[in-house]
């Protein structure tokens, strides 16, 4: 072979007709393995390499000067003399002593010998090159030479670790300017960053155009050419998301915003006024509609109002830490993580409530009815403000998969992910309203049990109500002071607030205390030994889903954490990275399978095949399975080839070996 390991040569490319600078790692057979500037290494066949031209001092095609009779007075031919084949020229006239001065620089030119690029395009003199030569080189071959030391031959070892250091350096720079400038915060404080369109209206703080963000969310239905692990090109379809996608289109949308209110109603009816019974389900005669004050109540209606009124003065108050959201098209949003403060505050009230003799128990046990009634009211409301505020907000606030061509659609899905008055999120109201409002009713059970109980010992005082009461306490609690972590969810973070959020969190409280109710009014008895077991039962699959869902949140804040170290990832093409070993490398939804365990188990302590204690835990077990479905498909379109990876690797998405 001509060239040996290390040598510097002029090498072809792939699939190009210049040669560049490069150095020979390797030879196999007939090739070379050859790495090019910037440490890309290919094997390209020994026609396509070559050495390097050595530089010179002289023209081509002149004759040599004559030889030197001594050392001290080396000189070659001056561009000055008159050359036998050309005419003399005024302006190639020298004096002598600039003949002697330009030969006499040439002359110590001409021991220095260094390589350079045979680029036609090249107009630059040879003393040129020998001047910049070793800064060229040294920026060609830098990633390498910081780890070589001098006159050290380099190694294939020594190239592959310094390689593989490199990409890996490169790699977490990438990631941690990943989103950098590509829009702007958006606390209120950052207002000055608010950019005024021509019409004068305010687009929002996003660094990118609306034209931009809208071949995002605008899908057609042209076709996409995709490139195969194998390097071919196939194409496929991009979505059109101008049509429903989800929850089974228009008509399905349609169908669950009756359900939703509908069927919360009729829950309820089936449980108050110290009855639980499935036997209690029906549909509502004309005689009972007629009775419309079981419905609407001018008293529940105000205390809900207030208790909305009072979570949102309390969650926009500077009080607790301000974390940001996950990056998004309009940039990251800040929150104020307080609604632990929330929660204690309100449970303080209704402790000073019941203390001062005020019949607060009472009447958030018995009004179950009309406190359903008017959380759907409030929510359809909401959610049909929501979409008149989401045709006016900026594109990049908006919601991909609530832009449908349908009304019906949009309303149930909603324009915006996270939409704002002000700094007032409504979702993070919402959801707190719903996790505290379930609290205080499950402390209004306990209340009723102490106070009923006329021996305060294990046959008199019921363990079922207590059980799950203090078990869906617990569970709240942990919600709220892990709200930060919630706001990594998906359902935080790409579900958008539309009536499905509005409606079905502002009745979630009586919805959520169904199998609470049950085992007060029935007065269910269960015995000491099945209390431990569901008891365990929640804690194990609590332990598991906590533990889950904080290394999700440490892994999205730093991937490169040292204790995330013992993971195994597979990298997307948008800079994120999949985790395929652990919890999250035995489902897919390791924190969706745990979430429907503990519902599980909080049924249980009803200790009855009714279906109003199970109501909660099919639901849970529904909801989570349509959006580990829905997720599925999305991540999909999001992450491509490398989402098929992930998915043979981690085949089911909640219960191996059921889905």
């Amino acid at each position: 072979m001509k060239f040996s390991e290390g040598d510097q040569v002029l090498a072809k490319l792939p699939n190009s007709k210049d040669f560049e600078k490069a150095r020979v790692v390797d030879i196999k057979g007939g090739k070379y393995k050859i790495q090019f500037k910037g440490g890309v290494e290919h094997t390209i066949p020994e026609s396509d390499v070559k050495a390097q031209r050595v530089s010179r001092s002289r023209s081509r095609g002149r004759p040599p000067a004559a030889k030197p009779k001594s050392p001290a007075v080396t000189r070659k031919k001056s561009p000055a003399r008159k050359s036998p084949a050309r005419k003399k020229s005024p302006a190639r006239t020298t004096t002598a002593s600039q003949a002697r001065k330009l030969s006499v620089r040439a002359a110590r030119q001409a021991k220095v010998t260094l390589s350079r690029l045979d680029d036609p395009t090249d107009t630059s003199s040879d003393t040129d090159v020998t001047e910049r030569s070793k800064s060229v080189l040294d920026d060609d071959y830098a990633p390498l030479q910081t780890r070589l030391k001098d006159n050290v031959r380099a190694t294939r070892r020594s190239i592959r670790i310094a390689a593989s250091a490199s990409k890996a350096e490169t790699e977490k720079k990438l990631y941690q300017l990943r989103g950098a400038d590509r829009a702007a915060s958006l606390p209120a404080e950052r207002k000055n960053q608010y950019k005024v369109s021509p019409d004068g209206k305010s687009r929002g703080m996003s660094a990118q155009r609306d034209e931009d963000l809208l071949k995002v969310i605008a899908y057609d239905s042209e076709t996409d050419v995709d490139v195969e692990s194998d390097g071919s090109k196939s194409k496929k379809a991009k979505v059109d998301l101008s049509k429903p996608q989800e929850w089974g289109g228009w008509l399905g949308a349609l169908f669950l915003s009756f359900a939703l209110p509908l069927g919360s109603i009729l829950l309820q009816m089936a449980c108050g006024n110290e009855q639980c019974s499935q036997k209690l389900l029906r549909v509502p005669r004309l005689r009972d509609l007629k009775q419309w004050r079981n419905f609407i109540s001018l008293e529940a209606s105000l205390a809900y109002a207030g208790f909305i009124a009072f979570v949102s003065i309390i969650s926009i108050l500077p009080i607790g830490s301000t974390v940001d959201g996950q990056q998004s098209r309009s940039g990251k949003l800040q929150y104020r993580v307080n609604g632990i403060f929330t929660l204690i505050l309100s449970s303080a009230i209704f402790g000073g409530c019941v203390y001062q003799g005020y019949d607060v128990v009472d009447f958030l046990l018995q009004k179950s009815l009309p406190l359903t009634v008017i959380g759907a009211i409030f929510g359809v409301f909401l959610a049909i403000i929501l979409y008149i505020k989401g045709g006016k907000v900026p594109v990049s606030h908006l919601n991909m998969y609530g832009t449908t061509n349908s009304v019906i659609y949009n309303l149930w899905q909603g324009r915006e992910v996270n939409p704002r008055f002000g700094n007032l999120d409504i979702k993070v109201i919402i959801f707190r309203t719903a996790i505290i409002g379930t609290t205080l009713i499950d402390l209004a059970a306990i209340v009723k049990i102490v106070k009923e109980a006329p021996v305060y010992d294990l046959d008199h005082l019921n363990l079922a109500t207590l059980g799950v009461a203090g078990l869906q306490i617990f569970y709240s609690i942990d919600s709220l002071v892990y709200e930060s972590v919630w706001m990594t969810s998906f359902e935080f973070m790409y579900e958008g607030t539309g009536y499905m959020l509005t409606v079905g969190y502002l009745v979630y409280p009586y919805l959520a205390t169904l199998t609470t109710r049950f085992a007060l009014f029935n007065k269910v008895n269960i015995p000491i030994y099945s209390f431990c077991i569901f008891t365990a039962l929640f804690f194990a699959a609590f332990f598991v889903y906590r533990k889950c869902n904080n290394q999700k949140n440490e892994f999205r804040k730093n991937p490169f954490s040292s204790s995330l170290s013992h993971l195994e990832t597979i990298p997307t093409k948008r800079g994120k990275r999949l985790i395929v070993s652990g919890f999250w490398g035995y489902v897919r939804h390791p924190n969706y399978l745990c979430d429907i365990l503990m519902h599980i188990a909080l049924a249980g302590f009803s200790y009855s095949l009714d279906i109003l204690p199970a109501f909660l835990a099919l639901q849970v077990v529904f909801l989570l399975c349509h959006r580990a479905t829905r997720d599925n498909a999305r991540c999909a379109k999001r992450y491509g080839y490398a989402w098929e990876q992930y998915c043979s690797r981690v085949k089911y998405m909640i219960c191996k070996p059921i889905f």
